[in-house]
């Protein structure tokens, strides 16, 4: 019998990620939904079996989603029914995954299942804020007006995505050329000069001897470095992608110093532009909330979210709930409760995650502007550190020879 790996909400809001066993994923999701909230349920494979936690993922390219619901948008606002415009669809997909998902949903929907249940049930390769979205526009009988607006959301989502992405090129540029050097000088450079030196009279200086010394043991053992990095690189992403480790590793990156705040504030926004957008379309606050704690992408950010929730569900206003994280800067929690005491709180909260976003923006600049010099320093001593170590040997047998 197949093994699945599932991840749940308990009913006291704890995300959990625990191994099951049954004849099929769509069995599997119909027995655990009745007792938990099932976020996605993905096979084991024989790899993950071996090495926890690293296993393939499946999911979609928010660009390519992207397109697709552009044209499903055009073909349901031309009128075509939704069975037809899926098959319509289905067929130009290149994605194997995503081509195979389409066939599951267009069969779930022709076998009566709504759409929005449809999509629900591939809660590993689709986000869960467009099945909600989809299950307000099916009550609200507007589907395409809520595809455009789950579009305008992926635009900015993408465009803010590829801003973050955009800002740190230039400095992964310097840091791979850097790195570069480095090796360069170890392996060949500097062995040119072994031999020469060995000549030498004179004491080498320590600077000398130490990187020759890193020479010789790199180029003995290169293939046991190499074996150690790439196994070490391979059990950090299956400590990475285990429930720990990828709680742990979101607690670090809240604490990175310059690139902490930026993931925070790139947490809250993507946190109040989903909630705008899902409260928008009419889905209740805190079902809202509970949707939108885990769009957020960091597990850190969801539990507290999710004890938002729980407060907003027992009576406490939303922007008293955000305050008691101390997540969100005081003028975010002034808009929010001018958002809820006047009824126009989605407004507000794309106006907090506008802000926020300008404030990423602002951060990225600042920081590139910091690790270009900071980089090309670096670059500079390391460069320096190599002829020191070449020249002194030469500077100090010149001396001894003019003594």
């Amino acid at each position: 019998m197949p093994e699945f790996i599932a991840r749940i909400g308990t009913p006291d809001g704890s995300i959990l990620e625990r191994a099951y066993t049954s004849d099929s994923e769509r069995s599997l999701r119909t027995e655990l939904q009745q007792q938990y909230l099932v976020l996605a349920i993905r096979k084991k494979s024989t790899f993950t079996s071996l090495l926890p936690g690293f296993g393939p993922r499946r999911g979609i390219k928010m660009k390519e989603f992207l397109l697709f619901n552009q044209e499903l948008a055009s073909l349901l606002k031309a009128g075509l029914p939704i069975l037809s415009s899926l098959d319509i669809l289905m067929e130009r997909r290149k994605n194997p995954v995503f081509k195979a998902a389409l066939v599951d949903i267009r069969d779930q929907v022709k076998s009566g299942t709504s759409l929005s249940d449809a999509f629900g049930s591939h809660g590993d390769i689709f986000p869960r804020i467009y099945a909600s979205s989809l299950a307000s526009g099916e009550r609200s009988g507007e589907i395409a007006g809520v595809l455009k607006r789950y579009i305008a959301y992926s635009r900015t989502m993408l465009a803010l995505r590829k801003k973050v992405v955009s800002a740190l090129i230039y400095p992964a540029i310097l840091c791979t050329m850097a790195l570069g050097l480095i090796v360069m000088l170890v392996t060949f450079i500097l062995p040119k000069f072994e031999e020469f030196f060995s000549g030498m009279k004179a004491d080498m200086p320590m600077i000398t001897v130490a990187i020759l010394g890193l020479s010789k043991f790199v180029r003995g053992n290169l293939f046991i470095v190499i074996g150690v990095f790439v196994t070490t690189v391979a059990l950090v992403v299956a400590w990475r992608r285990s429930e720990a480790g990828a709680l742990a590793w979101d607690r670090y990156k809240l604490r990175l110093p310059l690139l902490g705040g930026i993931f925070s504030k790139y947490a809250i926004s993507r946190f109040c532009r989903t909630l705008g957008t899902l409260t928008q379309g009419g889905i209740p606050l805190v079902s809202a909330l509970e949707i939108s704690s885990r769009a957020v992408g960091n597990r850190i950010f969801e539990s507290e979210m999710m004890g938002v929730a729980r407060k907003v569900r027992e009576g406490k206003p939303l922007w008293e709930s955000l305050e008691g994280t101390g997540l969100t800067t005081d003028m975010s929690i002034e808009m929010i409760k001018v958002g809820e005491s006047t009824g126009a709180l989605e407004e507000m909260l794309t106006s907090v995650s506008n802000f926020y976003d300008d404030e990423i923006d602002t951060d990225l600049t600042t920081i590139v502007n910091l690790m270009e010099p900071a980089l090309l320093i670096f670059m500079g001593m390391v460069v320096a550190t190599m002829i020191l170590a070449i020249y002194l040997p030469l500077i100090r047998a010149s001396s001894a020879a003019s003594a």
